[in-house]
């Protein structure tokens, strides 16, 4: 090799398919093209589809979970409507237990040996 000749680098080296003009609009391209974009298509549908489904069960759930809170408020009110008599009765029960006692003491605290 001659010192004046450079080696040429990657982006240098001229390829057919940069020589023609049209080489975006080959028929093959065009149709490789329309092959990706149909493939994307399908994968962004199946991707949508299984979306609506995982909201449509969340939704299912959410209302579920309403439906619970309700039966569980309902009963709740019908038990506090009905409990005041019985926890008054429990309370001056333990009232009279602990009348004669004194209060618990508190518990002595940990002894640790290292």
């Amino acid at each position: 090799m001659k010192d004046s000749a450079k080696a040429k680098g990657l982006t240098e080296i001229k390829t057919i398919g940069a020589r023609s003009s049209l080489a975006k609009d080959m028929p093959h391209k065009l149709h490789m093209r329309l092959c990706t974009l149909e493939m994307e298509r399908y994968r962004r549908d199946q991707e949508r589809r299984v979306a609506l489904e995982r909201a449509a069960k969340c939704q299912s759930r959410c209302e579920q979970i309403e439906q619970e809170v309700r039966q569980l408020m309902e009963q709740i009110n019908r038990n506090a409507a009905a409990a005041p008599a019985a926890a008054n009765r429990a309370v001056r029960a333990i009232g009279r237990t602990l009348a004669g006692k004194s209060p618990p003491s508190a518990p002595a605290p940990l002894k640790h040996r290292y």
